[in-house]
């Protein structure tokens, strides 16, 4: 079993979700969360202009998805394929190894219980 963890741009936060709910992803768990990469992310400034102004975290929004191993790839293509604008600030995805998953209403263990 894996854990995507994946960390994108709050404006294509739905286009993602909603691709992977097509590919048939039922279960995952969202965040709003605030970051930055390699560079200083750049916000506007609230002012009406369309100037930018520096800023040390950058909203964004993190999906959380454990899926079995023969998924991963599609389910990684599929959110890197939705989240690029091709700029940076695009977003990261990391995948994890999940040693166990255990449903707490039924105790159950392993690839059931995700």
């Amino acid at each position: 079993m894996k854990k995507i963890e994946a960390i994108i741009r709050d404006s294509k936060f739905q286009d993602v979700k909603n691709t992977l709910t097509k590919l048939g992803v039922k279960a995952m768990t969202t965040y709003e969360v605030r970051g930055r990469g390699n560079q200083i992310g750049m916000i506007r400034s609230g002012d009406g202009t369309d100037d930018y102004e520096a800023d040390d975290l950058v909203p964004k929004r993190k999906i959380e998805i454990v899926c079995i191993e023969e998924e991963v790839n599609k389910i990684v293509n599929s959110i890197a394929s939705n989240a690029s604008t091709g700029k940076p600030g695009d977003g990261k995805i990391f995948v994890t190894d999940v040693i166990d998953v255990i449903r707490i209403r039924t105790v159950e263990k392993g690839q059931v219980a995700i």
